[in-house]
C-alpha cells in the first residue's frame, strides 16, 4: 500500500472502486467471463461512473465472493 494511504482506516479500501477489468481480476475470471456474469446478474450491482463506464466497490465484491463460497 502507498505510504500516503497507510494512515487511512482499513474500511476505506472497501469503498475503493474497480473498473471492469480490475473487478474481473479481483474475482479471478477473464473480462469476457466477468461481462457474462454481469449480464446474468451474478455479480454485485455496479456504480455508474459515466455514461459508458461502470465501477464496482471492493467491499461489494468481497461480500459477494464470501456469499458464493457458502
Amino acid at each position: 500500500m502507498s505510504k500516503n494511504l497507510e494512515h487511512l482506516p482499513a474500511d476505506v479500501t472497501r469503498h475503493r472502486i474497480l473498473n471492469s477489468a480490475e473487478a474481473a481480476a479481483f474475482w479471478g475470471v477473464s473480462l469476457p467471463s466477468w461481462r457474462r456474469l454481469y449480464r446474468a446478474k451474478q455479480v454485485p450491482s455496479p456504480i455508474r461512473l459515466s455514461e459508458r463506464k461502470l465501477g464496482w466497490r471492493v467491499g461489494d465484491l468481497v461480500d459477494a465472493l464470501e456469499s458464493r463460497a457458502v
